[in-house]
């Protein structure tokens, strides 16, 4: 596989959970993070932008500066301690991404690797709507358009999107997240039928 770094954004306040942090939820004995560590760990390098804490695999560590300030500004973070010499393609994943495996991070490779001209290959899910949190980006386009949008502070992730080519991939269920209580719920009825 071509060289693939990643980034996971693992620094949210965990709000609409009542201000749980979402990266240490466990899904079947295992923390939501080291999930999507383990769905990512052919990545050359993996950036997490977030508190620091014990992970099932070595990861380099970051925090958006000031912390708090949205996605895009911990997107940022992450792929400048990718910089100078950054993996041709960078994959961008929340911490919540439940369902996410291997198998998905290759699909989305592979879909942006079948297309020359697109920036990134997003999944996108049964509602239709484009995940740019479980999604890989052609590592230069995604930090000209992080620069080019700056200041980043409160803007959305979609802000990014719309500034590149986008291929749409069915996720299949692999960026379904973990948002609200009644979703956490959902997660732990699932983990007591399996």
């Amino acid at each position: 596989m071509i060289a693939l770094g990643v980034v996971v954004l693992a620094g949210g306040s965990g709000e609409r959970l009542g201000g749980v942090d979402k990266a240490a939820l466990t899904r079947a004995g295992v923390t939501l993070l080291d999930g999507v560590l383990l769905a990512t760990f052919a990545a050359e390098r993996t950036v997490v932008v977030g508190e620091r804490r014990p992970t099932v695999r070595e990861v380099e560590w970051t925090r958006e500066d000031p912390p708090g300030t949205g996605p895009l500004s911990g997107l940022l973070a992450g792929v400048e301690v990718l910089e100078p010499a950054a993996p041709t393609l960078v994959g961008v994943f929340a911490t919540d991404l439940t369902r996410l495996g291997a198998q998905d991070v290759h699909k989305l490779v592979d879909a942006l690797l079948s297309v020359p001209r697109a920036d990134a290959a997003l999944f996108i899910d049964a509602e239709g709507h484009r995940q740019p949190l479980a999604a890989v980006y052609r590592t230069p386009a995604l930090i000209r358009v992080l620069r080019e949008l700056a200041p980043l502070e409160g803007r959305p992730m979609r802000a990014l999107v719309r500034e590149l080519d986008v291929i749409e991939v069915p996720d299949l269920g692999a960026s379904q997240d973990c948002d609200t209580p009644e979703q956490l719920a959902r997660l732990d009825e699932l983990d007591d039928g399996e």
